[in-house]
């Protein structure tokens, strides 16, 4: 009997090394677009009222045109939509090192906070609204519909503190993948680790407070430090598509290529 062997791919159709490498640029103007967004969506969501006294908070948001009031929390959806494609991208960075497996996973998990995020938004930027809005104008029946307004805060609770809780998570699963990698940013890793901290606090203190105002300051605290990671990426992408050379990749030393920063 005759014995066949099967010939080898030829090295064409072996894909280049170098594209395994994320886009730097377009990671980091993705990742300064997503800062711009949170924070002017942030920005345009009414906060004067005191959130954990109902009536004064839907006093305020009654005051506050439909379309302004879904802009805000469409900029909002679309700023976490572009800082979890920003962690997705960057997952190719520790692709086949030690960190990758803990890189994946929070790439699973970033993709499970966006999809709380939208159900956030719609609860919040959309259904609140609208039952507000009936309370505000009605003048009958006015207990009822607050009664309701309030039922879907209480989603609009849940869901804010599950997001928190997946967004922890994602940071700190991404935030090792980083520093376990021999070529992922230790800075970022560790500013990554440390925001998974005060998001994990946020979760808490909404699931069993509402919002109160220790879950307002974890809050604030873990949007502030989600924002300079945002703004950290965009600078360390920005500096490593200058440096990067796809056909020189092999003769860039470890120093350059991946760097500690």
């Amino acid at each position: 009997m005759s014995s066949t062997s099967v010939a080898p791919f030829p090295d064409v159709a072996r894909p280049d090394p170098a594209d395994a490498h994320p886009p730097y640029r377009f990671v980091a103007a993705l990742a300064l677009l997503s800062a711009a967004l949170l924070t002017v969506g942030t920005a345009l969501h009414p906060a004067h009222a005191d959130p954990d006294s109902p009536a004064a908070a839907f006093a305020e948001y009654a005051t506050v045109g439909r379309a302004m009031w879904v802009a805000a929390h469409l900029l909002q959806l679309g700023g976490v939509a572009g800082l979890v494609l920003v962690v997705v991208l960057l997952a190719r960075v520790v692709n086949g090192t030690r960190g990758s497996a803990w890189a994946r996973v929070g790439t699973v998990l970033g993709t499970a906070d966006l999809a709380t995020a939208a159900v956030l938004q719609a609860v919040d930027g959309v259904a609140l609204k609208a039952v507000v809005d009936l309370w505000s104008d009605a003048t009958e029946e006015r207990s009822s519909l607050f009664a309701a307004a309030l039922a879907v805060r209480q989603v609009e609770i849940g869901l804010d503190a599950l997001f928190a809780l997946l967004l922890a998570a994602a940071f700190l699963a991404f935030g090792i993948g980083l520093l376990t990698a021999p070529n992922g940013s230790r800075g970022l890793g560790v500013l990554a680790v440390v925001a998974a901290g005060p998001a994990a606090v946020n979760a808490i203190a909404l699931a069993l407070s509402g919002f109160s105002a220790a879950a307002m300051l974890a809050t604030t605290l873990s949007g502030v430090l989600a924002l300079v990671w945002m703004l950290l990426t965009a600078v360390w992408s920005w500096r490593r598509a200058v440096i990067w050379h796809p056909r020189h990749s092999s003769r860039v030393p470890h120093a350059v290529a991946g760097g500690t920063w």
